[in-house]
């Protein structure tokens, strides 16, 4: 499917410390909500206007790479395989691209916590428990929770914030194969990206967070923008993989109702 471009030449709005300049940039989709733009964030973020909020889920800072996985299952293993590290790397470079936004709200793993909070000071941690997380093949803890950062700026207002009763937010991944309803799947029911967020971890934050605009540099399959779509907000996505684009562009065309909230 070929989505939606509009071709757009404009002179980017100077952030503090930035340079004006005539830029030229094609979006990958565009509907009356969102616009995905297919690039490197790095390059693109320095072009847009500032965003209200930022709502992301980055690369994942994890282990080496080259560990064998040698969990037993009911067969015997016909060949070993070994874990691929952080494919897609790990930076925190990204977040002065951003501007300043009057909400951040960043997922990540336990090893990031650190930096999040060193680079954004947290507001409130919450965690994100992941009841069906699968069990470890290494002898470690099951890895069934992940983290969310919410940093405001002291310009911000947060009423709803206090909607929320607990910190922890208990969401079952999306599951792939012949029972997969939410998650995105290809060739027979792989999953279609291997990090697709439940919107139930998304919703309540965009939700809360009101009527703004909101970016996700880190876009994957479009959970933010989905979000937004479907409570009436205007969201920006960009995404590095093309076939990532594509699948956040066919969400997004489908027909959506606003809920209000």
């Amino acid at each position: 499917m070929t989505t939606d471009c509009n071709q757009t030449v404009e002179t980017a709005k100077a952030r503090p410390g930035s340079v004006q300049r005539l830029v030229s940039r094609r979006s990958y989709y565009q509907d009356s909500l969102c616009t995905i733009y297919h690039g490197d964030c790095r390059e693109i973020l320095p072009t847009l206007p500032q965003a209200d909020v930022i709502i992301t889920d980055p690369p994942y800072l994890t282990g080496e790479a080259n560990v064998p996985i040698r969990g037993r299952g009911v067969a015997a293993r016909r060949e070993e395989t070994e874990s691929v590290g952080m494919p897609w790397g790990y930076s925190l470079d990204w977040l002065h691209l951003c501007g300043e936004p009057e909400h951040w709200v960043v997922y990540g793993n336990y090893k990031m916590l650190g930096g999040l909070c060193s680079a954004l000071p947290p507001s409130t941690v919450f965690v994100w428990r992941k009841s069906n997380a699968p069990n470890m093949t290494r002898p470690v803890p099951r890895l069934d929770c992940e983290f969310i950062v919410w940093s405001r700026s002291e310009r911000a207002t947060c009423e709803r914030m206090g909607e929320f009763k607990t910190m922890v937010l208990d969401v079952p991944m999306p599951q792939a194969g012949c029972m997969a309803s939410e998650r995105l799947t290809e060739n027979g029911g792989k999953a279609g990206h291997p990090c697709q967020k439940p919107l139930d971890v998304v919703m309540p934050f965009v939700m809360r967070l009101g009527d703004k605009t909101y970016l996700d540099p880190f876009m994957g399959t479009g959970t933010t923008l989905l979000a937004a779509k479907l409570l009436g907000r205007r969201a920006v996505g960009i995404e590095t993989e093309e076939r990532y684009c594509e699948m956040a562009a066919r969400r997004l065309a489908q027909d959506c109702l606003a809920l209000g909230g």
